[in-house]
């Protein structure tokens, strides 16, 4: 039995060996053949005797032989870096010819700019890594240094390449090509402190986000959103464009979150933000009922962050206006005016605030049996009236040339309390 296994061991490592024998011969078979591909296509090249598609048709074929080879594992390590130098020359070309297409904006192959410019640059770090470098006049020391500012400087055409794939609507590629650029260095480590991309690395992160989103790629989104923020040119259009993909997916609730959370931490930057989320909490309380105080809690957190923000004040306001809470909502009003004294939406409120809760206190003297409550009731109610007025006449000088907005409501309490020279003049206003 011992013998048997001997026996097998030796047979195993016979057909091994003649396995990896073969594989060096076909190895060595279409590395001659690319090298010849790449020596033919240059001199015609340098002729000038090549047309564009016949050098793009024959680099194509040279560089599917190299990697072949490569990646059956034939070539020996003594040989890769040459076997990636005859790579590295069989990609120059097209990316030069396509560029060209790229700056002429003439149509080219955007996928093969792609998987060209892959090819390029991991053929580059390959000839780098496996050449041994040789000093002196017939060294490669300066051709390697020259191959590692190829490198380096290959970085930004990922950029280019993701921008390519975007418009072809190839989203998938348009951010794998982002995210190298991105990753330039990790990926390319023998450029790390050479390589320098003509875009920082945030602003790459917002175009892919963006790009994500025209694909609706919401993980890819998701992944990118905080690199992208902070790139701060763009940083309200990521925020809008995060705030919809919410509502694109149909999660309502993951919306709200994420404008709650947005500006409860950044009330100031985000104040358009604040006024669309107290437009929704309003309308979840008038479905909740009139107990709901969504609004008010959302608010009173803004306030606690900042309570300069007079669009939260102006919601709380507004909420405590709606249930009829008119001592809140006019102490409201009034921190609103406070914060903008020259906008006449505050003015006007605080004293609509004092004249509602007069026509509500109106209402019930009809009701009172007794002579004397009554008229106590009847004088609070010009009372009320005319602690309007000042709020409705400061509203007025906010808006002097707009009567319909303060006119009705001045007259109505001039002609209350007795004043009725200037309850004729808002009559001719109006």
């Amino acid at each position: 039995m011992a013998l048997l296994l001997s026996v097998g061991t030796i047979m195993g490592q016979v057909v091994d060996k003649a396995a990896l024998k073969a594989l060096q011969k076909e190895a060595k078979a279409e590395m001659a053949e690319a090298q010849r591909i790449n020596e033919a296509i240059t001199a015609k090249i340098n002729e000038k005797t090549a047309t564009e598609e016949e050098i793009l048709s024959e680099c194509k074929k040279g560089q599917a032989l190299i990697r072949k080879a490569i990646k059956g594992g034939g070539i020996a390590e003594n040989k890769l870096g040459e076997a990636y130098k005859t790579f590295v020359e069989l990609t120059f070309q097209p990316h030069n010819i396509m560029l060209k297409h790229a700056v002429d904006k003439t149509p080219f192959d955007t996928a093969f700019f792609y998987s060209n410019l892959k090819n390029m640059t991991n053929a580059l770090q390959g000839e780098i890594k496996n050449t041994k470098v040789t000093k002196g006049e017939a060294g490669n020391e300066a051709h390697l240094k020259t191959r590692l500012v190829n490198l380096a400087q290959s970085g930004d055409y990922y950029i280019y390449a993701a921008q390519f794939n975007g418009e072809c609507k190839k989203y998938d590629k348009a951010l794998e090509s982002f995210e190298t650029a991105m990753n330039y260095t990790q990926i390319y480590p023998e450029v790390a402190g050479k390589a320098e991309l003509r875009i920082p690395a945030e602003q790459i992160a917002y175009y892919a986000f963006h790009t994500a989103h025209e694909g609706k790629l919401y993980d890819k989104m998701d992944g990118l959103y905080e690199k992208a923020i902070q790139f701060a040119d763009g940083a309200a259009g990521t925020k809008q464009v995060m705030a919809e993909s919410y509502r694109e997916r149909g999660d309502t609730i993951a919306w709200a979150k994420y404008i709650r959370d947005l500006t409860v931490k950044e009330p100031k930057e985000n104040e358009d933000f604040v006024q669309i989320l107290i437009s929704y909490y309003l309308k979840q309380d008038k479905q909740a009922g009139p107990e709901s105080n969504l609004t008010i809690q959302y608010v009173d957190e803004v306030l606690a962050k900042d309570p300069n923000i007079y669009i939260a004040q102006y919601g709380k306001a507004y909420k405590f206006f709606e249930q009829e809470k008119y001592d809140e909502a006019f102490d409201a009003y009034i921190k609103c005016t406070e914060l903008q004294s020259d906008n006449y939406e505050g003015w006007y409120q605080a004293g609509l605030c004092k004249y509602r809760k007069a026509l509500a206190l109106n209402a019930t003297v009809s009701t009172i049996k007794n002579q004397v409550e009554a008229k106590k009731t009847l004088e609070k109610t010009r009372g009320l009236f005319g602690e309007a007025i000042p709020f409705f006449e400061k509203a007025r000088e906010c808006a002097p040339d707009e009567p319909m907005k303060w006119a009705f409501e001045l007259r109505q309490c001039y002609s209350v309390t007795g004043q009725a020279a200037k309850a004729a003049e808002m009559d001719k206003l109006l």
